[in-house]
C-alpha cells in the first residue's frame, strides 16, 4: 500500500491542477475519485489539521522559502489516505527532483500475535522479523527497524528506514491503537519521503544544502506529535 502513496506524492509534484485544501478534502471524503489541493502559504500551512476518518494530525512544519525556492505544498486526498509534498518549481522540465513527501493512510485488521509482540515492546522479535537487507534492484529496507513511542496517546510504533539507488530515502512510521478486548487493531502508516535525484541541475544543487533528509525528519516531529488515532474499529 505504501507503494501506492508514493506514487501519488510523484503525480502531484509532477504539476497536476490543484483546489483549495478545504474544498478539496470536504469534497473528497471517503474513498472517492482522487483530488488534489494547495497550501497557499506557510501559515495556512503551519496552522492546518487533517481530520480524517481514522485520525486527525497536524501539518509538517513549513518555511515561507517554501514557496519562495521550492514550488509550494501541494497535496493529494486518494484511496482514503492523504499526501503532501513540495518540490523544485518546473521540476519536470530538467529532469531532476529534490522534493520532500510526506503519505497518511490507516487499515483496521484483525489482532494477531504479531500485535501481541509490538504492544509488549519486544525488540527481538522486531530485530528477527525485520532484518535490514537488500532486493535485486539495490533497495535497502527495514534499515534500524525498532520501536518508539509516538503521538497523543504514546501509540507504539514500529520504525525503519528505506533507500532506493534513485536517491529516495524513506522513514516509515506504523503506529498502532488496539480495541479494549484486544481483538481489533487501527494502524495509522506515515511515510516521510525525501528525493534528491542525482540529475539534480546544477542551477539548483544549492538548495541541498537548506532541503535535507534530516530536515525533513527535524520538520516532521510536530506531524508525529500531533497523532491522534480515533475510536472505533470497523473495518
Amino acid at each position: 500500500m505504501k507503494y501506492i502513496y508514493s506514487i501519488i506524492v510523484s503525480l502531484f509534484l509532477l504539476g497536476c491542477s490543484t483546489d483549495n485544501i478545504d474544498y478539496t478534502l470536504a469534497r473528497m471524503a471517503g474513498n472517492k475519485p482522487a483530488g488534489f489541493f494547495y497550501f497557499a502559504n506557510s501559515y495556512d500551512a503551519n496552522h492546518y489539521t487533517f481530520e480524517h476518518k481514522d485520525f486527525n494530525i497536524s501539518m509538517i512544519q513549513t518555511k515561507e522559502k517554501d514557496w519562495m525556492d521550492m514550488g509550494g505544498w501541494k497535496g493529494a486526498y486518494i484511496y482514503g489516505g492523504i499526501g503532501v509534498g513540495v518540490d523544485i518549481k518546473e521540476v519536470t522540465k530538467y529532469g531532476g527532483v529534490l522534493s520532500y513527501g510526506i503519505n497518511m493512510n490507516s487499515s483496521v485488521y484483525s489482532f494477531t500475535d504479531r500485535e501481541i509482540d509490538i504492544e509488549k515492546g519486544n525488540e527481538k522479535y522486531i530485530h528477527e522479523k525485520y532484518q535490514q537487507g537488500k532486493e535485486k534492484n539495490g533497495r535497502e529496507y527495514y534499515i534500524n527497524a525498532h520501536l518508539e513511542k509516538q503521538g497523543k496517546e504514546n501509540y507504539q510504533c514500529l520504525v525503519f528506514e528505506e533507500n532506493t539507488p534513485r536517491g529516495v530515502k524513506m522513514k516509515t512510521y506504523d503506529c498502532y491503537k488496539f480495541n479494549p478486548e484486544r481483538t481489533m487493531v487501527k494502524n495509522v502508516v506515515l511515510i516521510f519521503i525525501y528525493t534528491k535525484s542525482p540529475n539534480l541541475p546544477e542551477q539548483y544543487k544549492h538548495l541541498t544544502d537548506e532541503y535535507t533528509y534530516e530536515d525533513l525528519l527535524k520538520r516532521s516531529q510536530r506531524v508525529l506529535d500531533s497523532l491522534y488515532i480515533k475510536d472505533g474499529w470497523e473495518k
